[in-house]
């Protein structure tokens, strides 16, 4: 009886310093995980400028674009989460805050601003890539499509079987005046109250903007695409202006200035 109960003392001490190994690691790979990525919580309504280095950019961000962490210092990052309010991709304030708290998506667009092909970043084999070759083996992932024409100009690639890109998706692509490749995924209105439509820009060699908006603005597509290039140029020129020199990506390593 006393071996009985020091073999089930012994296996029960076993399990809990397990279980507290198990639940420190996940703890401090969350932390690890948001100070990288910039995911925590907290929102903030100043237009202070905060230096991040994602890739091979510099990009100087009003604070009030930061949506995961009021008290973000900046320095190099893998990514940041950003959003603003269409149609002019406003950044949040304290008249405007309601508007970002409402539930749905409204006139909120969301956007990751992302390291790309770099040591470390969750696309480390990507630098190269162009939009056209993302959306041909990321997206749909070589499967060839029907095409059919869709509403705003778009162009609705179907899919057969629907079911290898996962969730129920509506896939549309188009090309802009200049020939530059145009694609966004969208869900469909019946799988959502609020469905949502996710396109991606590969901004430079290294630094890529994923970003994601409500469906009732697909009509908007284009302005959507170009403004929100045209914000991450801000972003970048803020940099500029502030005198801050553009980090380098060699051997292997992003190295600072």
């Amino acid at each position: 009886m006393r071996t009985f109960f020091k073999w089930l003392f012994a296996t029960a001490g076993i399990l809990i310093v397990g279980f507290v190994l198990v639940m420190g690691f996940a703890i401090w790979g969350s932390y690890e995980t948001g100070k990288r990525l910039d995911i925590g919580y907290g929102t903030s309504t100043s237009p202070r400028l905060v230096r991040l280095e994602i890739g091979d950019k510099v990009f100087a961000i009003p604070q009030n674009h930061i949506w995961s962490r009021e008290d973000w210092k900046g320095g190099k990052a893998l990514g940041v989460n950003l959003y603003a309010l269409l149609p002019n991709f406003e950044a949040r304030t304290k008249a405007n805050g309601p508007e970002f708290d409402r539930g749905g998506w409204g006139r909120k667009i969301s956007f990751l601003l992302s390291a790309r092909g770099v040591p470390g970043s969750r696309s480390a084999s990507t630098g190269s890539m162009s939009r056209r070759e993302n959306y041909t083996t990321g997206v749909v992932r070589g499967f060839v499509a029907k095409e059919a024409p869709g509403k705003f100009g778009l162009t609705r690639q179907i899919f057969n079987p629907a079911a290898h890109l996962g969730l129920r998706t509506e896939v549309y692509t188009a090309e802009f005046p200049d020939g530059r490749f145009y694609w966004v995924a969208c869900r469909p209105d019946s799988s959502t109250k609020s469905p949502s439509c996710k396109s991606k820009i590969l901004y430079s060699k290294h630094t890529y903007v994923s970003y994601t908006f409500g469906k009732p603005h697909l009509s908007d597509w284009q302005s959507i695409d170009v403004g929100m290039l045209n914000l991450i140029k801000q972003f970048e020129n803020n940099a500029k202006k502030q005198g801050v020199q553009l980090i380098q990506y060699q051997d292997e390593s992003i190295k600072g200035r």
